[in-house]
């Protein structure tokens, strides 16, 4: 069995009718569309465009995103691959425990490893703040799988399927 997860093609598109729906504020605090409550609603066309053009910014990086077809995490009989986090495969001998973090709406499939400098993470942010990590428990991978096709519990599923001795204990998937 491969499990591969892709991005969640639909909520990137939705996110990029949002933003360009908010374009229209941008609109309005920039004068073109006039407003209804005054005559002269004190238009700002600089604070206004800068909105539009953010607006439309993140809506182009939410289609970029829903448009990608590459796949954004592999899970085999060698190991977890996360697009997100390296280009190396880590092996599940090295992997540890596993654990979801419910961070408001998302879910984040943890991974730790046995030895974290090992397979450091190719995002600058994410190595900055390792240590902090490391010291509040986790030192490993976060998956962001709410944003990914079949979710956290098809990814925790997948992981159970090649080291279920990473769940001892536990009876919930998510």
């Amino acid at each position: 069995m491969v499990y591969e997860a892709f991005q969640a093609k639909k909520f990137f598109i939705v996110l990029a009718v949002l933003c360009v729906l908010l374009s229209a504020l941008g609109f309005l605090v920039a004068g073109v569309i006039p407003s209804a409550s005054t005559t002269n609603h004190g238009a700002y066309p600089v604070t206004g465009w800068i909105i539009v053009a953010c607006c439309f910014g993140m809506a182009a990086f939410f289609v970029v995103r829903a448009l990608d077809k590459k796949p954004q995490l592999r899970i085999d009989q060698a190991g977890v691959w996360y697009r997100a986090h390296s280009d190396a495969t880590i092996p599940w001998d090295e992997i540890v425990a596993c654990q979801v973090a419910r961070v408001y709406n998302q879910r984040i499939v943890q991974l730790t490893l046995r030895d974290p400098a090992a397979y450091p993470s190719k995002n600058p942010f994410t190595r900055a703040t390792a240590g902090l990590n490391s010291a509040m428990g986790f030192a490993g991978v976060g998956i962001a799988a709410t944003n990914l096709s079949g979710g956290p519990a098809n990814v925790l599923a997948a992981v159970r399927h090649y080291r279920p001795d990473l769940f001892a204990g536990t009876s919930r998937v998510i």
